[in-house]
């Protein structure tokens, strides 16, 4: 019995393997540990909005076979792309986990979570996406130039605009909606679009490319132009994107590692959270209320809605400006108020929905096969497009957006498409192959 050739194989099988092991445990824990969340802070915190305890064994044990069937579709995954394995994992993290404890634990409808776990499943066609030409190679002092100059012109507008409207106790969280109320009576349409666009693309494809090209300086104006926005709008996606953009920029060299370090951090947070609520915050749980319900929690809670309301009764894109030509919306509300109308009793809320319930509520189920698709052609795209991994954390924040956004808003308003166009020019080699870290 050779006992090195054993050894060796096993150290061998250990390295190529490991960190799928290693994200499947991380996935796994994460998994019943937002169980034990639903069961002992969210239903006891937030009954008020329809969150309950009715556990079914059946549906518990069906979500636990759905999460091990993903994990075997991510095997396959891996072997082709380390990026697509990675986005992979974030969209089960955070579409299938919520989705699934509310199926089990709430005893919730069958639909929302098949056809989440259906929209998990199709991801694997990203795979076979192989997209070429999709670079324009150009001299770095050029694009450097187009950068700095688009960005320094969209903090022009917004000064001009806003001036000194400065909220500093925005900073901390404070008087938050007071300000977004403000900043929502003072921008036009126009300016509403160019804000969206800015925040979700191009500062953050713009703060990213300076900080991989290691311009200190033009890293910096980003960064104040990112805060100012957030100053003056009170939007806490712009705040926390931030974050999550020096996170993932800064976190290991490789796609994959980055999001188990992500993995890793979630669970030690989930640990912690609770602890800090009941020592510092007690008895209202912020950090509970804040992270998990709002970025977990609630988003399932709302495809749950969409899919009640909308089942047997498609919308057909009627809030759309050229499908209004041929289908009229049966409310005096907009979809998203309605829906807060209907279920929350009020309709002070807007009552978002992300791609999956988007695609069941116009369309049914063609909609969900047909969403599904598009969002794999997408993730495939940009596997195609090879960038640097420095801009993982923006791929992290589109897949936010995709779980609680339309998915026309997603491309239009969200700024995807503006993000293609802008990746073309910065794609290239160069690029490509600099050390970030």
């Amino acid at each position: 019995m050779n006992i090195k050739f054993y050894y060796s194989n096993f150290l061998t099988f250990w390295k190529v393997r490991n960190p799928f092991l290693r994200a499947t445990c991380l996935l796994i824990v994460l998994s019943f540990i937002i169980d034990l969340y639903y069961g002992f802070f969210i239903v006891d915190s937030f009954s008020q909005l329809g969150f309950v305890w009715k556990m079914n064994t059946i549906k518990f044990l069906l979500s636990k076979i759905g999460l091990c069937f993903l994990i075997y579709i991510s095997y396959f995954i891996l072997d082709k792309s380390p990026l697509l394995y990675a986005i992979y994992l974030a969209l089960t993290f955070l579409f299938y986990l919520p989705i699934a404890t509310l199926f089990a634990l709430s005893d919730a409808s069958f639909k929302p979570f098949e056809c989440t776990l259906f929209f998990l499943a199709t991801f694997y066609l990203s795979t076979f996406v192989k997209v070429k030409g999709l670079q324009i190679e150009g001299k770095q002092r050029k694009v450097d130039v187009f950068l700095i100059t688009i960005s320094s012109l969209i903090f022009l507008i917004f000064i001009i605009l806003f001036r000194d409207n400065l909220y500093w106790n925005s900073l901390f969280l404070k008087d938050i909606y007071s300000t977004r109320e403000i900043f929502s009576d003072k921008i036009s349409g126009a300016t509403n679009y160019l804000y969206h666009l800015s925040v979700k693309t191009v500062l953050p494809v713009t703060l990213i490319y300076f900080m991989i090209h290691k311009k200190v300086f033009y890293t910096l104006v980003i960064l104040i132009t990112f805060l100012y926005l957030f100053l003056i709008s009170g939007n806490k996606i712009v705040y926390f994107s931030i974050f999550i953009y020096l996170f993932f920029y800064f976190s290991h060299h490789d796609f994959v590692q980055k999001i188990i370090f992500y993995f890793q951090l979630v669970v030690a947070a989930l640990f912690l959270f609770p602890l800090v609520d009941y020592l510092v915050f007690n008895p209202s749980p912020v950090l509970v209320g804040t992270f998990v319900n709002r970025f977990l929690f609630i988003p399932a809670l709302l495809t749950q809605w969409y899919f009640e309301y909308f089942d047997g009764r498609p919308f057909f894109f009627a809030e759309s400006h050229f499908f209004r030509l041929y289908f009229q919306s049966p409310f005096d509300l907009p979809v998203g108020f309605q829906i807060s109308k209907v279920y929350l009793h009020t309709t002070d809320t807007y009552a978002n929905n992300g791609v999956v319930s988007d695609g069941f509520m116009n369309l049914g189920i063609i909609g969900v096969i047909l969403y599904s698709l598009i969002v794999a052609l997408f993730f495939g795209i940009i596997n195609s497009l090879k960038l640097n991994a420095g801009y993982f954390g923006l791929y992290f924040m589109y897949i936010y957006m995709l779980l609680s956004a339309p998915l026309l808003s997603c491309f239009i308003t969200g700024g995807i498409l503006v993000f293609f166009i802008m990746a073309i020019f910065i794609n290239n080699k160069n690029e490509r192959d600099l050390d970030y870290e």
